[in-house]
This record gives structure tokens, sequence and C-alpha cells, in this order.
């Protein structure tokens, strides 16, 4: 059993998604709505009033979301890199006592005529953004510098 190179461009296309939605979402809660009660992680996220004020402080223009965007979606991808690492069998985590036996990703009903994936999908992710670029609209911002 394999995974497909369809899924997997399908799995890295729907990432890209969520990394920029989520850091969208999350520049539009501090800057705009200025809604400081957004926090999942750790489950009992929550920030003190002296951090809200100091979000408070931030101005709100273009330039100052489209940093911010880029940072969060930048740690974003950061996570995913290392896990899909740790997918591919590049690397080993990081609390690891010996227990790692490694995993797999592999489709769920496998197709006889599908290709499987070419490569390890720590390298597709990065390549697969362009792909995401196109197929994502114009939104009147980008998370990239690329001028077309």
């Amino acid at each position: 059993m394999h995974l497909s190179n369809t899924n997997a461009k399908i799995l890295l296309l729907d990432t890209h998604q969520d990394i920029e939605e989520y850091a969208d979402d999350l520049v539009t809660n501090i800057l705009d709505k200025r809604n400081f009660d957004f926090l999942t992680y750790p489950p009992n996220a929550g920030l003190t009033a002296q951090e809200i004020e100091e979000l408070r402080k931030l101005g709100n223009n273009e330039h100052l979301k489209s940093a911010l965007r880029k940072i969060i979606a930048n740690n974003s991808a950061g996570v995913v890199f290392n896990m899909l690492n740790l997918f591919d069998g590049t690397s080993s985590p990081k609390n690891d006592h010996g227990d790692w036996t490694g995993l797999q990703v592999v489709d769920e009903e496998p197709n006889d005529r599908s290709e499987p994936v070419g490569g390890m999908l720590h390298d597709k992710f990065y390549e697969t953004y362009w792909d995401w670029r196109k197929v994502r609209g114009d939104k009147n911002w980008k998370l990239d510098t690329y001028e077309e």
C-alpha cells in the first residue's frame, strides 16, 4: 500500500489553505475585531489582562496585517514541515526514548491505477505552495512576495 500522488497533493493543498486561513483569522481577531478570546492551545489557553493590554496597543494597518500573517503562517508551516519529516522517516521525535517505530501515511482505499507519491512529503509541502497560490484566488493580499 502507498500514498497516491493525488491524495498527497490534496492533503498538502488543504494544509496550505488552512495555514493561510488560520493566520488571517488570527490577525483579524487581534487587529480588526479586538477579540482576544480565540486561543485553543494549550487546552487551558487564555491571555492575561496584561497581555491583552499590550495587544490593544498594536496599530491596525495593511503592512502590520501582512507582516503578522506571514509570521504566523511561517510558524504553522514549520510545525507541519517537521511533522511531515516524521511521516517521511527523515527525522525522529524529540522525545523518543527508543519506542518510536515510525509510521506510514497510505491511501485509505488503494487504487491500483493511482500513481504513488514521488519523493518526500516534506519536500512536496513547500513545492505545492505554488500550486496553492494558483488556486487560492485573489484576496488582495498574499503571504509571499512574488509579483506576477
